[in-house]
């Protein structure tokens, strides 16, 4: 299991992929199959598919569709229920920027491969999805996300409310064209986070579909079943915290099982139950981010070496090599880094 097999997205996410596959006369059955994704599991409202797999068929599918935009053919698929409570809870919002505060309080409902943060610039102001260290997402799906809320956001607003500009982390494609029909504003390329603009002044105005009594009933049912999400992987939890203690030095197993309110010996048997254990969510933590790392930052070997916790840098070239069978230097030097695992 790698750190990226700890993040998962809701099944009915898929289901919506696998919908606009087929209406590309693509197979989605047979690609699901080669993602290794059961489709019984698109059938349960509170099934959750890895993001490593949901990456895979992102991947199938542009393979298949031939169709590099395809992330943006998705939106017309969604429904109210694709985001378990929280659609309907958006749609009866008092304010598009009350839409997108719930958007923020609730997304790992939806993914928890990405944090949403909401960020103000004058008259206008931003939805953000925020890489998290160390994890990976699909390109696609980052353009299926902001096609959907853009669709989403016209549609509460009968249409009055536009984006004013669009920013992408992923390179440019070779056909800006679909992106151009897709997203009625300026679109950029290469940013450094992905982000749809709109005006104050649309998100701000009241919606005609707001009922906040509606709002918050949803509201409860979107915490509950978060609740719920949250306390199914302790591994998930224990993940999170070694990558923010990492800067910090070696994590400390004690000092982590506080932080979760239990003694290190409950943390080590419940590790247990889900088939893994601290040293080894450690391991997969380091072995990914130490491959992130050095593929696409400038650092220095001793840096990353530092960044992830160890105090020796020959540690860390020790157990890189017993990851990918060859040193840190000449992993950088290989295609980018770009190699299998083990």
């Amino acid at each position: 299991m790698s750190i990226n097999d700890t993040s998962t997205t809701l099944s009915s996410w898929a289901r919506v992929v696998c919908n606009a596959i087929d209406a590309k006369d693509a197979d989605s059955a047979k690609l699901l199959t080669l993602a290794g994704i059961k489709p019984d599991v698109l059938n349960d409202p509170e099934g959750r598919i890895p993001v490593s797999k949901m990456s895979q068929l992102w991947e199938l599918a542009v393979e298949a569709t031939g169709d590099e935009a395809f992330g943006l053919s998705v939106p017309p698929f969604v429904q109210p229920t694709t985001f378990h409570a929280l659609g309907f809870s958006l749609m009866v919002s008092a304010t598009l920027r009350d839409a997108w505060a719930r958007t923020q309080r609730y997304y790992k409902v939806v993914s928890d491969v990405l944090d949403v943060q909401i960020q103000e610039y004058g008259t206008e102001s931003a939805l953000c999805y925020v890489t998290i260290p160390g994890k990976v997402y699909a390109k696609e799906a980052i353009d299926a996300f902001i096609a959907t809320m853009i669709a989403l956001s016209a549609g509460v607003t009968s249409g009055s409310a536009k984006p004013t500009k669009v920013e992408f982390e992923r390179a440019e494609p070779l056909n800006r064209t679909p992106f151009e029909k897709a997203f009625p504003c300026d679109i950029h390329f290469g940013a450094e986070r992905n982000q749809i603009f709109f005006t104050n002044e649309d998100l701000d105005r009241p919606l005609a579909t707001a009922n906040r009594d509606i709002a918050l009933k949803n509201d409860e049912v979107v915490q509950s079943y978060l609740s719920r999400l949250l306390k199914k992987s302790l591994a998930k939890q224990v993940t999170e915290r070694i990558i923010i203690s990492l800067s910090m030095g070696e994590p400390n197993q004690e000092v982590i099982a506080n932080s979760l309110h239990m003694s290190s010996r409950s943390l080590q048997r419940k590790l247990k139950e889900e088939t893994t254990s601290f040293r080894q969510l450690l391991n997969e933590v380091r072995k990914d981010l130490a491959k992130n790392y050095l593929a696409s930052s400038q650092q220095s070997v001793i840096e990353i070496a530092y960044q992830l916790g160890f105090q020796d840098p020959s540690n860390f070239t020790r157990a890189f090599k017993r990851w990918f069978g060859l040193s840190p230097s000449v992993f950088r030097q290989q295609s980018g880094g770009r190699i299998k695992t083990p």
